[in-house]
């Protein structure tokens, strides 16, 4: 018995350690191929692709320094081009990406996925739950971007 409970805590701050590693600067540009992601969910705001070396399908990241799409994401996708540390942030127009271009962006992992469907299904819910929270609070930057937020200012405007 005590065995198995120094065995779980040895295991615990190897996976903190491993995603810590995984922090720090990226390369992130962007795309607007809409379709199904390599996890098999549909591509969306706040999904981007990874290097499923570094960070496995079902990863959420806290992405900084990336201006209004600062914010939550879930690694859904993967690109033969995204190799090392490079993002690639969907985006649903084509206009969007390349008025984002290239950007030096500091990601913070926040949970590492399994590399699985089921993993990403949970993140995707928890990186929408979180955003749904900020909205909700009008904050912006945590894990909602600024584009969420506008997205519900109209909406709670009051009619004049």
């Amino acid at each position: 018995m005590k065995k198995r409970a120094l065995v779980g805590l040895l295991v615990v701050p190897s996976l903190v350690a491993a995603a810590t590693k995984l922090d720090g600067s990226y390369v992130a540009t962007a795309y607007a191929v809409t379709g199904t992601t390599a996890s098999g969910e549909w591509t969306h705001r706040h999904v981007v692709a990874a290097d499923p070396d570094l960070l496995p399908i079902g990863t959420r990241i806290k992405i900084r320094h990336a201006g209004r799409y600062s914010g939550e994401y879930v690694v859904a996708d993967t690109g033969a081009k995204i190799q090392g540390r490079r993002l690639d942030i969907y985006m649903p127009t084509d206009a969007e990406c390349k008025k984002f271009g290239v950007k030096h962006v500091q990601i913070k992992v926040i949970q590492l996925g399994d590399g699985t469907r089921e993993a990403t299904k949970q993140a995707d819910h928890a990186v929408k739950a979180d955003v749904q929270r900020d909205v909700e609070k009008g904050a912006v930057g945590n894990a909602a971007t600024e584009l969420d937020w506008k997205k519900k200012a109209p909406a709670s405007g009051t009619a004049k």
